[in-house]
C-alpha cells in the first residue's frame, strides 16, 4: 500500500494549506491567522468581529456597509438620502425595471 500524505484543507485568501497550530475557523472554511483579515480595510479579525459572505471575511462594519440595508437610519446621517450603490465596493449597478 503505498504512502498518502494528509489531505489539509486550503484557505479561500491565499489558496496554501491551513495546519492545526495556525488555523481560524469561519463560515465553514479554515484560514491562516494572517489571512484572517477584513476584505476592505485589513483590519485583524477575531471570531466576534468577523462576518463571513462568499468566502471572504469582512469586519462588522464594512459587511454593513456593503451588505447592509442603505437609506436614512442605516448610518448615513440624519435628513439626507443617498443615491450610493455601493461601487467603491465592487457592488454592481442594476437598473430597475
Amino acid at each position: 500500500m503505498p504512502f498518502k500524505p494528509v489531505e489539509h484543507a486550503k484557505c479561500p485568501k491565499c489558496g496554501k494549506s491551513v495546519y492545526a497550530a495556525e488555523e481560524m475557523v469561519a463560515g465553514g472554511y479554515k484560514w491562516h491567522k494572517f489571512c484572517f483579515k477584513c476584505a476592505l480595510c485589513n483590519k485583524q479579525l477575531d471570531s466576534v468581529s468577523c462576518c463571513e459572505h462568499l468566502a471572504e471575511l469582512y469586519c462588522k462594519h464594512c459587511h454593513g456597509r456593503k451588505y447592509g440595508p442603505k437609506g436614512i437610519g442605516y448610518g448615513i446621517g440624519a435628513g439626507a438620502l443617498t443615491m450610493d450603490t455601493g461601487e467603491q465596493f465592487g457592488n454592481k449597478v442594476c437598473e430597475m425595471t
